[in-house]
């Protein structure tokens, strides 16, 4: 009876240490990464991934620098030529920016899908009381 009530235990300290350190991974990951954009491209959502961003809240702060994304990195929507492109961030930036990637550098843009057929990757952000933020995404004009 004494082998059974040890492994009892063991295991509970065991589920009890795994849902301990869940919830404070969960907590630090969520606490301190900023809140994703929502981008529509005419009328399709764009998928967007995190890219650079130094973000606080409270008395935690984390960095992360995301060198700029290729293509297959990211999940590429249908989009018409010259469609409108229209970023909603979960609150106004201070200062915002938005550029095209092209060849791995980024140049200042417009925020309208060129007309002829290709593959675009563009980033935008901004900064913020609790720090500053990039995102990423793509489209592909087809004919």
């Amino acid at each position: 009876m004494r082998r059974k009530t040890m492994w009892f235990w063991v295991i509970v300290l065991i589920l009890v240490g795994g849902i301990v350190y869940g919830l404070s991974f969960w907590q630090t990951s969520s606490g301190v990464k900023p809140p994703l954009p929502t981008v529509k491209v005419g009328s399709v959502t764009a998928e967007v991934k995190q890219s650079t961003y130094c973000w606080a809240n409270g008395d935690e702060a984390v960095c992360e620098d995301h060198a700029l994304p290729e293509p297959d990195d990211l999940q590429i929507v249908t989009v018409e030529p010259g469609a409108t492109i229209d970023v909603s961030f979960h609150e106004a930036p201070d200062n915002e920016t938005f550029h095209q990637i092209v060849d791995g550098e980024l140049i200042p843009a417009e925020r309208i899908v060129p007309s002829e057929p290709g593959v675009y990757l563009f980033e935008t952000g901004g900064d913020w009381a609790n720090g500053d933020s990039r995102y990423v995404f793509g489209v592909e004009v087809t004919e």
